[in-house]
């Protein structure tokens, strides 16, 4: 592997981990918010009304950091279709490579398209939490982003490999 190689991939594992410490605090203030909300409902029979609002926001970025974490460490679901099992070789990298780049594309059409939204009705305000509504909208041209990002580092891990690497 070559220093440059390297360099992107120390950089991309710390995004990894820092959107992974992120996910954490995610995923308890979506659980503390839920359940503070249960017990204000239940118990004190006095319900917030932006912490539902607040629950859905967070996890609308928990979903979408989510999906960015798990492409970086390729476990998408995905159809347990082996390539090296049809073809082997040179065959084998080209169509990793070319599926790659249309995944690429397609999440820089998403990318492009959701921030054009956000852009338009971001300014909006939410009705409880009156955060604007530009935060909850960035999530996914965001995490589109660090998608193309971390295919764009897998295929080119992928056509650099050597080629008696690809078939084991």
């Amino acid at each position: 592997m070559n220093p440059i190689t390297m360099a992107a991939d120390k950089i991309l594992n710390g995004i990894t981990a820092l959107l992974e410490y992120m996910l954490g605090i995610m995923m308890i203030a979506l659980v503390g918010l839920t359940f503070m909300q249960v017990i204000l409902r239940y118990v004190f029979n006095n319900p917030t009304s932006w912490s539902s609002e607040l629950s859905r926001f967070i996890l609308i970025w928990l979903t979408f950091t989510g999906a960015s974490v798990i492409t970086k460490y390729g476990t998408h679901l995905s159809m347990g279709l082996n390539i090296n099992r049809f073809v082997s070789g040179i065959w084998s990298k080209i169509i990793k490579v070319v599926i790659n780049i249309l995944i690429m594309t397609t999440l820089m059409i998403i990318a492009y398209y959701s921030w054009k939204v956000t852009m338009i009705s971001g300014s909006r305000i939410a009705p409880m939490t009156k955060i604007p509504m530009y935060y909850p909208w960035l999530a996914l041209p965001v995490n589109a982003v660090l998608m193309t990002v971390y295919f764009l580092a897998d295929t080119i891990k992928q056509a650099t490999k050597h080629e008696e690497r690809i078939s084991q």
